[in-house]
């Protein structure tokens, strides 16, 4: 009987090496810290990222940088509608604070910008040619409508399946093509941040 050990024993054993390291524990709260930070200057700008992180003792100060970028380049992806897009000048704040050459981060988030109006404005105008397209079918449908029911009706494309199902297509190929840029600006970001240690 003695041979069975309780769910409580088999899980202090398990963690018992956990308490024993400090410094992981540390780096843990610094990166938690880091992140914390990230949180308050993009939801308030006028806060001094670089004074907050000088404050911080030299071994903690990696890890926090770490937390900090890991919550900064979760906001570098592709843009819904303008504002994500505005939103990236911020973003970029944000790695300069972090990334010591900040001449290649706005360099760099100049052309992701660039770049990422231009996905926003490309997916407007596909989105509008296919309701373009659509239009003429939308109108023979109500047409139809109209005469089995003796009622006139609008159709609107957004939510018609098969303008639902050819949008769907074409914005997952958009969104493929485009992706790759983001995902190469953040490899590019992260060779900053590594030299910037």
């Amino acid at each position: 009987m003695s041979e069975i050990k309780s769910a409580l024993e088999l899980a202090l054993e398990r963690t018992a090496d956990v308490k024993g390291d400090k410094t992981r524990l540390d780096a843990h709260e610094a990166r938690q810290a880091g992140m914390r930070l990230a949180g308050r200057f993009l939801e308030d700008q006028s806060v001094d990222v670089a004074r907050e992180l000088k404050q911080l003792d030299k071994q903690k100060l990696k890890a926090a940088k770490e937390g900090f970028y890991q919550v900064i380049t979760s906001h570098l992806a592709l843009p819904g509608q303008e504002s994500d897009v505005q939103r990236l000048n911020l973003v970029q704040r944000g790695l300069q604070a972090v990334i010591r050459d900040r001449r290649m981060v706005e360099g760099l988030m100049e052309q992701v910008i660039q770049y990422l109006q231009q996905y926003l404005d490309t997916k407007n105008q596909l989105t509008e040619r296919l309701r373009q397209q659509f239009e003429p079918r939308l109108r023979q449908k109500e047409q139809q409508i109209a005469e089995q029911t003796g009622r006139q009706v609008r159709l609107d494309p957004a939510n018609d399946p098969e303008f639902a199902q050819a949008l769907n297509q074409n914005l997952q190929r958009l969104q493929a093509q485009y992706a790759q840029v983001v995902d190469q600006a953040k490899e590019q970001l992260d060779q900053l941040l590594a030299a910037s240690k």
